[in-house]
């Protein structure tokens, strides 16, 4: 999931505040002011994040908490703000936009104050916010692009499934099952989102290389063979004419709601509008884990507290960031919305098993997600001109998919341009 479909997933979910952990206590000498910025928390999450402040503080009586949101404009003011001297200190960021901070040299490099952060943390993780070997920014929340699969079982049974599929590969017999004995589509795969490089996930989750050095390394005859795949499927109506045009999150929504797709992939917030807006189905759904590639692998994105190079008070700053990421309050938050906790043991905690017995689809697909930490990989590495890259493979993957261009051209033509870009 990129950052905006992460962010935003957070803003859908639902929200009871649970007791607040609580952590060791570190002194200072003199009573400081600290600015921490979030990325679409507020207000939504605003009773757990003042929770945790105020906890934090409690055992911290010399550093008081600003707690300010910044939503789309975060990346922005973070610059400018630096540039006027009035940097933040803790600064929420996700994989890409660290990425482009630590390029530009603006972050602190967080793995020289944190010896010891490879035993506090996954270290799939660690290495979604490493750059140039040093890390810059300490896991917080994390979310799987796929995560779990919620089936509607009136579909699947008038389909004549017996079997759920287990693999991607095993979807698309099952979409076609689906489509031709029902008339309602029976997968609505990721193929080309807003937040852009879509399909190149799908390409790192069966296993096939997207980059060598500086050298694009998705144009080869497997990869356009997997492209043409999903093309086929779409040219025959087996999965929704809209992937095209609408973000697969919000297509799926949509048209399981309306009981026109049997199967909803992704996290537990996915089901909400299911809930709220199709009791029915939402009785009929039923959760699994969600297929995987030959890669074997769940792919995602996820969120980091980071330190800017310019905060006035960096040793505050570090104590709150690592406070605020320990693993107790990183349970605690995954406990009232469906996030992946990045702390190394937050999987061991038993409210996720108690969780995965439940009844209820967003219980029991809450407590599968909350636990899969350890598996998470981010399916696309830290690229530099991340937006041009995207732009140039999206265009492309969208002319094959309209049938401008052959699988291999589109491929073969991306990989030119990023050659040019990543060189």
């Amino acid at each position: 999931m990129k950052k905006a479909a992460l962010a935003l997933s957070l803003a859908l979910a639902g929200s009871s505040l649970p007791g607040l952990a609580s952590a060791q206590t570190a002194a200072t000498q003199s009573p400081v002011s600290i600015d921490f910025w979030t990325f679409y928390l507020s207000p939504k999450f605003d009773g757990y994040i003042n929770g945790v402040i105020a906890e934090f503080q409690k055992a911290n009586p010399g550093i008081k908490v600003n707690y300010i949101d910044k939503q789309g404009t975060l990346e922005q003011e973070l610059i400018t703000n630096i540039s006027l001297g009035t940097s933040p200190d803790v600064v929420n960021l996700w994989v890409e936009s660290t990425q482009k901070a630590a390029d530009s040299g603006l972050l602190t490099d967080m793995g020289a104050l944190v010896p010891n952060a490879k035993r506090l943390y996954y270290a799939n993780s660690l290495n979604n916010f490493t750059v140039g070997g040093k890390l810059y920014g300490l896991p917080w929340y994390a979310s799987f692009d796929a995560g779990v699969m919620a089936y509607n079982n009136d579909l699947i049974k008038k389909a004549g499934v017996m079997s759920l599929p287990k693999t991607t590969a095993q979807m698309v017999a099952f979409a076609k099952t689906v489509k031709d004995k029902t008339g309602a589509y029976g997968w609505s795969p990721a193929v080309k989102d807003p937040q852009g490089g879509t399909f190149l996930g799908v390409f790192a989750g069966e296993g096939l290389p997207l980059v060598s050095g500086n050298t694009a390394a998705f144009s080869t005859p497997a990869h356009a063979k997997l492209l043409q795949t999903y093309i086929d499927l779409y040219k025959a109506d087996y999965i929704p004419q809209d992937l095209l045009r609408k973000e697969a999150f919000q297509l799926s929504q949509e048209l399981y709601t309306q009981g026109k797709l049997a199967t909803i992939i992704g996290g537990p917030q996915a089901l909400n509008r299911v809930r709220d807006n199709n009791k029915a189905i939402y009785a009929s759904s039923m959760i699994t884990t969600a297929p995987v590639g030959a890669g074997r692998t769940q792919a995602g994105g996820g969120m980091t507290l980071t330190i800017p190079k310019a905060s006035k008070h960096p040793k505050e700053a570090l104590i709150f960031a690592q406070f605020m990421t320990n693993k107790l309050n990183q349970v605690a938050f995954a406990k009232i919305v469906p996030i992946v906790p990045t702390a190394a043991g937050a999987n061991l905690d038993p409210a996720f098993a108690k969780l995965q017995s439940s009844k209820d689809p967003i219980e029991k697909a809450t407590g599968l997600i909350a636990v899969n930490g350890p598996k998470l990989r981010s399916a696309i590495p830290p690229l530099k001109n991340a937006t041009d890259l995207f732009k140039s493979f999206d265009d492309n993957i969208e002319a094959a998919f309209l049938g401008r261009k052959t699988a291999q051209q589109a491929l073969n033509d991306a990989a030119d341009a990023w050659n040019k870009l990543l060189k």
